[in-house]
């Protein structure tokens, strides 16, 4: 059956970079000095996420996101372990000017169903999206589907579920990228055979239609986090699936595909997710294990020529593995925010300004 779906990939694929794909809208471009990206003084802060542990010793794959109102909210799955039949989608919130968390709440649940790798996405009109795996089999990640809530109240009530892809075995991990064409582009990844896959909606999230896979061999790549450079191009780093220590790059002139694929020997990965996105200056932000072995350090890379050079890891936490799986935001006021997994035990938050991104201090 794995077999079969990866020669089903391979024709997907070949398709996909056959499509009629629109070229990306491209933008004036921005100063990237580092001049540019320092405009708060340096600052550095970093809290555990409430959880109760007794009833979830399992907190893994977070996801953060700055709601509307400007409050903070994290997600992420909770349970007895991975894949469990008891594990939910809970939440966390701190409300805007303030600095402690909420106590979680539990945000989706399906009794025998597990649910895995929440997304949360704030669209352009100010819904909230919350993307979930829900399991069909227990134990299985690639029994799944892909779910999608939505919340018109920054995230406080939810919409009843709805089936995003009707395919299974995809998951997602990265937020959704709203493109300069308008259009939505959604990564995914096939857990059976690890490859990246694309789907884009032209409706607001609507339908979704395929727009190709990233192929790489001899490794394989999963987790794929996609940005968008101010020249229109899209810029793609992925989890290596093969254990190799390295992180794939992929890029596209045209909004998703063909993508040319590159390894990336000085982006080191010991097999475990990253998050990419834009900063408001322009420059990229990498947050990442800058290992080939272990899911430790976390840490912060920067790169102001979308992507081509970056700069040395940026130690957010240090110490025994994991802290792993992170996501990462900027919210309104410049402030990054990094929300991961802390040993498994609960989820870790961190915050900085690009000043202190940029120093040497402790």
């Amino acid at each position: 059956m794995v077999r079969c779906a990866f020669i089903c990939g391979l024709i997907v694929a070949t398709l996909a970079g056959c499509q009629e794909v629109p070229p990306c809208t491209t933008q004036v471009a921005v100063e990237s000095s580092p001049a540019a990206l320092a405009t708060a003084p340096a600052r550095f802060a970093m809290d555990a996420v409430p959880t109760d542990a007794s009833t979830y010793p399992y907190n893994h794959a977070s996801n953060i996101a700055e709601m509307p109102n400007g409050d903070l909210l994290v997600v992420w799955a909770a349970g007895t372990k991975e894949a469990a039949a008891d594990t939910v989608i809970v939440g966390s919130r701190r409300r805007k000017g303030e600095t402690a968390w909420s106590v979680p709440t539990v945000l989706s649940e399906n009794a025998g169903k597990g649910h895995a790798n929440p997304v949360l996405f704030v669209d352009d009109w100010g819904v909230v999206r919350l993307f979930y795996s829900e399991l069909i089999g227990v134990g299985h990640l690639c029994l799944s589907n892909i779910q999608a809530r939505t919340s018109a109240d920054h995230g406080v009530t939810w919409s009843a579920p709805r089936s995003v892809i009707d395919d299974l075995c995809l998951l997602m991990r990265n937020k959704p990228l709203i493109l300069n064409t308008g259009e939505w582009l959604l990564p995914v990844y096939w857990e059976a055979i690890f490859q990246s896959r694309f789907w884009v909606s032209k409706d607001r999230g609507q339908s979704w239609k395929s727009r190709g896979t990233i192929i790489t061999f001899p490794s394989t790549n999963l987790q794929p986090a996609v940005a968008q450079c101010f020249d229109g191009s899209l810029v793609v780093l992925m989890r290596n699936g093969s254990d190799t220590g390295f992180t794939w790059e992929a890029r596209s002139q045209n909004c998703g595909g063909p993508w040319q694929t590159k390894e990336r020997h000085d982006l080191p990965n010991p097999g475990s997710a990253l998050d990419l996105i834009r900063l408001q200056s322009g420059h990229l932000l990498l947050i990442c294990n800058p290992s080939t072995t272990e899911r430790t350090p976390l840490a912060a890379r920067v790169s102001a020529d979308n992507g081509k050079i970056w700069s040395v890891p940026r130690v957010i936490e240090e110490g025994q593995p994991q802290l792993s799986y992170p996501s990462v935001i900027q919210t309104s006021d410049g402030t990054i925010h990094v929300s991961y997994s802390h040993r498994l035990t609960h989820i870790q938050h961190a915050e900085f300004t690009v000043a202190w991104l940029l120093s040497t201090g402790p």
